[in-house]
This record gives structure tokens, sequence and C-alpha cells, in this order.
């Protein structure tokens, strides 16, 4: 079936990062002979991306901001513009090989398939940087998932989440879902999340080796933000993915690990991690809604987080994978 193709980029102050990175875009849209569209949606950025954009690509749409909320609210905007058959949840600091759709867009042939994602190579070597992700559940019910491929699969490979940095998805399933959950803004996690509540609906989540594009070190996150805020925002988001996900079972396993967390922390006086769970907690509410709105999406017909974990790991356990 032919499809077509929005391209959504969220941006901040990635006026050189678009400059070196559309043309890839532009090439590999080319060579897969598709109908599409680019939708730029800015979080108020304070360099001249807006007017790069409309000096030099009068065919992009450009949406803009008068505040930055980050990730998520920026990239929903695009989504919500969005028109054609699929969407390209793209990053600013990705550069497209030319083949890119190639090998994805067959994967819209099945019904259930939400979303595909490619392999992520070094700017300037072919070191994986980011491939298929199992799903690894440890004793705590802390996920920590890992990177792997398949080098010669009998079948589609399943991931548990496709990146949000270069990812090929269902418009009309990213869209019943409701785009990224915004409750994880500025940045993190918001990926894992979104895919997760696609396996819960239903539907599926592929890993595709051949399709390749470049990428140098976080870029924008670690360019505008300290270290210090990165962590906490991290480890607030973990907290929240897992409170939002996990069975009440597991739950019970996942608080006691915190409350030991906490207490060790608390006594070896690093208290980072009490801030990361205080901002968690003002999350409470927030937390509640979503799972509401997941389950009302789902028709309260919605699988566990863990059924979904050991369905995609079976998957991928029939296969020869190489670990990352």
């Amino acid at each position: 079936m032919h499809k077509s193709i929005s391209v959504v980029i969220p941006n901040y102050n990635g006026a050189n990062l678009l400059r070196q990175n559309l043309p890839s875009v532009y090439m590999a849209l080319k060579n897969a002979s598709v109908d599409f569209e680019i939708i730029v949606s800015d979080d108020a950025s304070v360099d001249q991306s807006v007017n790069f954009l409309k000096r030099n690509f009068e065919d992009i749409l450009v949406l803009t901001s008068e505040v930055n909320k980050g990730f998520s609210p920026t990239i929903n905007k695009g989504i919500t513009a969005a028109k054609k058959d699929l969407v390209l949840l793209l990053n600013s600091d990705v550069f497209l090989l030319p083949e890119y759709f190639k090998s994805l867009i067959k994967y819209f042939d099945k019904a259930d398939t939400f979303g595909v994602c490619g392999r992520f190579i070094g700017l300037r070597d072919e070191i994986i940087q980011d491939a298929g992700k199992y799903p690894r559940l440890l004793n705590s019910k802390k996920l920590q998932p890992y990177n792997f491929y398949v080098e010669n699969p009998s079948s589609w490979i399943p991931t548990l989440f496709v990146s949000g940095g270069g990812a090929l998805v269902d418009r009309e399933k990213l869209n019943l879902l409701g785009g990224f959950n915004e409750i994880y803004a500025p940045f993190y996690y918001e990926d894992t999340d979104l895919s997760v509540r696609a396996w819960e609906a239903g539907w599926r989540c592929y890993y595709e080796h051949e399709a390749v594009c470049r990428h140098p070190a976080s870029t924008t996150i670690n360019k505008y933000n300290k270290k210090r805020k990165i962590w906490i925002t991290t480890q607030r988001n973990k907290l929240i993915f897992h409170s939002l996900h996990l069975s009440n079972k597991s739950k019970a396993v996942w608080n006691f690990r915190q409350a030991i967390t906490l207490l060790v922390q608390f006594f070896a006086l690093r208290w980072k991690y009490h801030l990361a769970f205080f901002k968690y907690l003002e999350k409470r509410s927030e937390i509640k809604l979503s799972k509401q709105r997941q389950l009302t999406m789902c028709g309260g017909n919605i699988s566990t987080f863990e059924k979904v974990m050991e369905k995609i790991s079976q998957e991928i356990d029939k296969e020869k994978i190489i670990k990352l």
C-alpha cells in the first residue's frame, strides 16, 4: 500500500542542526517516492531557527511558540498539524541515510503496526548508539532494557519502544493515544511511555536494522541543561513511568525498593534522589488521569505491562540476538 509521510521535527535553537540535517531528510523522502510534508515545531527558540527556515524552506510548515515547554508539548503541536498517513518523529540532530525509509514502510502493510525505528550510529563512525530494545525487568521491578539487534532475522523483530528521535509511526494510532504524554516534560522517557501504551493497546513496535541514521552524542538537552537538572528530571520520569505501567503486584515490590533507596540515600547525605521523588509525588493527580485516559482509549481492554514484556521477549528469544 502506498503511504504518505509527515515529518515532524521539534526544534529549540537548532538553526545549525537544521542546516546540516534537513537536506538528508529531503533526500531520503525523495528516494522513498512518497507524498510528504515537513513540519518544524519550534519551542521558543532565541537563535535564528525560524528565520532560517522561512528564508530557505518555504515548503516547511513552521509552528512557533512564545514559551519554552520541552519536548512532548512541542512535538505534539506538530503531530496535531500532521496530515499524512505516517509520521516520522525526528530530532533536529539526526541525519538520515538516503535509503532510510525504504525498509520501513513495508511494516505498515500490517494493520496492527504502531511504529518502527531504525539503527542509530555515530555521526562520524559506525558505532551503534541505538538499536532494538530488549525488555528486561529486574527483580526490583525496575525496567532496564538493553540494545540488541539480529543479523539474519527470520521474521520482523519487535522492540519494547521506538525512539522519539527517529521513529516512523501510524498517525491515526498516534492520535488515538493522544501523542506523547506531556507529564514527562521537559524531556526523557516520553518515547518509552508512548510505545508501551501502544503495546498495551494491542499494537506492535518493530526494529529494522537496515534503516540507518547518524546521530551525535546527546546534543540539545546536554547543551541547554545542567547535569543536576538532567539527572533529577530523568529520575523523576523513571518513577512516573513505573507508577503508570507496573501492575499492582509488581508495584508493591517496586515501592519497597523505593523506600530502601530513599533511606540509603538519606543516610549517605545524597538528597538528589529525594528531590526527584518529591517531584514525582507532585505528579500523582496527573498520573491518575493518564491511567484513566489509557483505559478509556482501550475500552478497558488493556494488556498489562508485564504481559507485554513477556510477549516481546518470547518473540525476540526465538532469534539469535546480538546484545550491545
